[in-house]
């Protein structure tokens, strides 16, 4: 809301949307414009869709957490170890 200053009350929202592909089908439909983060939605030379970054540039943080013995399925267990893997420089333990 901050981004948007005195503009924001002149916005006509006319959904919100917890799953991007969900925001992708109702902007191809003509219902209106998304706001999503990069890289969530298809916009390859091959779709219908394309990103506009804001201006000025909006970045939003990410926090993975997860329990100190927590036994992964598989698939979560190689998802795990590719982020400790990627981010291994950046991540702090939590102090507890």
């Amino acid at each position: 809301m901050d981004w948007f200053g005195n503009d924001f009350q002149k916005l006509d929202v006319v959904a919100t949307y917890n799953l991007v592909y969900n925001a992708t089908l109702m902007v191809e439909e003509g219902i209106g414009t998304a706001l999503a983060l990069d890289g969530l939605a298809d916009t390859t030379s091959t779709g219908n869709l394309c990103f506009r970054p804001l201006e000025p540039k909006v970045e939003s943080g990410l926090i993975i957490v997860w329990k100190k013995y927590q036994v992964f399925p598989p698939a979560a267990h190689v998802f795990h170890q590719r982020i400790m893997e990627e981010f291994s420089q950046q991540i702090r333990p939590s102090k507890k």
